[in-house]
């Protein structure tokens, strides 16, 4: 009769356990709180002096040790891997069998070297699977049962009730971290575009005298690293840029913000386009990450003489378009992208724009746009769409955006699409 009173007294406790956990479930929201809350109730619920938190990542062979507890609010995080098949937990993963352990010691499967390295002395072990939708995701193990020698069959049957539970717990506290990074993740691209779109807004000062400017930008993500800067030196001459961070999202988009901020200092002081890009790709060459770089065309435009010098650093080559005549390639010299080498030299061109010409520069964004149809690539007909006239810098920019959006039929830009596209009054 004692001994039915105990067991029911023991089936009570398991229970009151599993409502706990049932709890913890709908209230806890933070990973490193729960997986402390599971081994407390563990403890507890098992009448245990000791218990541990195996955590498997994917469908990775082995486990985790993620936290370990030997005492009421004691937890260490000892970051110990468990081969599959190696020691007590190890065999659970391999088997996906709970074991109970009477004693641990006789048991051929139980690694002694913890014991002999913390002074812990193990006698008796429960130890189940965590699975959720008949996967293993963890594995959970107490040790030591207080109050008598050995865990027992009817303390198995509930700690299984218990892991169960707790596989629940943590799949859905993953689930809920992960949909959280995911929002932070979009809270920082939001910001990212934003910081972005306002740069590119202030780029090109609103009059400028001498000259035109007209420029158009589109992220094929949600931020990109195509840009655009125009920095007036004096009324005599008029420093401008376009470039291309090579990748997409957010790294592009920091190195994209990082060329901006340097342009501003070197066109401040700059002697020649050459010597701009120069000067940048030894600024930059340090801070960009392996295997990034710039491409960049830079002009410096002088009303006076109606003259454009260009220098290039990989970057697409511009067209004029002209108020009389073929449109025209500008075959500026080319040369290393920033960042590749830390000393890169670079040569300039120059051309003159009559009254009516358009200096169109590009990135590959509009070069690159592919009919889906053809497989036809826009700059094989770039020459064609810039035949004018055109009456402003303006129309050439609206025209090909236009034209590209066409071209693609529809299907979504597999790249960031830049314009810039100057003229002299």
């Amino acid at each position: 009769m004692a001994e039915d009173i105990a067991s029911l007294r023991k089936s009570l406790e398991i229970y009151r356990g599993l409502v706990e956990v049932s709890a913890l479930i709908n209230s806890i929201t933070d990973f490193d709180e729960l997986l402390r809350a599971i081994l407390e109730v563990a403890r507890r619920v098992m009448q245990a002096e000791a218990a541990s938190l195996f955590l498997r990542e994917g469908t990775d062979g082995h486990l985790d040790l993620v936290i370990a507890s030997r005492g009421e609010g004691e937890f260490s995080q000892p970051k110990i891997r468990v081969e599959a098949g190696q020691g007590i937990a190890g065999w659970v993963l391999a088997h996906d069998e709970s074991l109970l352990i009477p004693d641990a010691y006789a048991d051929p499967r139980f690694f002694r070297g913890a014991d002999q390295s913390t002074g812990f002395r193990t006698r008796s072990i429960l130890c189940a699977p965590l699975k959720w939708n008949d996967t293993i995701i963890g594995v959970l193990q107490v040790l030591n049962p207080r109050g008598k020698q050995a865990f027992e069959a009817e303390d198995l049957e509930g700690f299984e009730a218990y892991s169960n539970l707790i596989a629940t717990a943590i799949q859905k506290l993953r689930s809920i971290e992960r949909m959280r990074e995911q929002e932070r993740i979009e809270r920082e691209v939001s910001i990212a575009a934003e910081i972005q779109q306002e740069l590119l807004s202030r780029a090109v000062p609103d009059e400028i005298p001498g000259v035109l400017f007209a420029s158009y930008n589109r992220a094929a993500t949600d931020v990109g690293g195509d840009f655009f800067f125009v920095h007036p030196r004096s009324p005599y001459e008029i420093y401008f840029a376009i470039g291309d961070v090579s990748g997409k999202g957010m790294p592009a988009s920091l190195l994209m913000a990082q060329t901006l901020s340097a342009m501003q200092f070197v066109f401040a002081t700059t002697t020649s386009p050459a010597n701009a890009l120069s000067t940048l790709n030894s600024t930059l060459h340090d801070h960009i990450v392996r295997g990034m770089f710039v491409t960049l065309l830079v002009g410096r435009m002088t009303p006076d003489s109606r003259r454009v010098e260009l220098a290039s650093a990989g970057h697409c080559r511009p067209f004029v378009a002209r108020a009389a005549g073929e449109p025209i390639e500008v075959l500026t010299e080319g040369a290393l992208p920033l960042g590749v080498m830390p000393q890169v030299s670079y040569r300039q061109g120059k051309v003159e724009l009559a009254p009516g010409d358009y200096l169109v520069c590009f990135t590959d964004g509009l070069s690159e746009s592919r009919d889906p149809r053809t497989d036809r690539f826009f700059d094989e007909m770039l020459a064609e769409q810039l035949r004018g006239p055109f009456d402003s810098a303006q129309s050439i920019v609206d025209h090909l955006v236009a034209a590209e959006r066409m071209h693609r039929d529809g299907t979504q830009p597999r790249d960031d699409l830049t314009l810039l596209v100057a003229a002299f009054r």
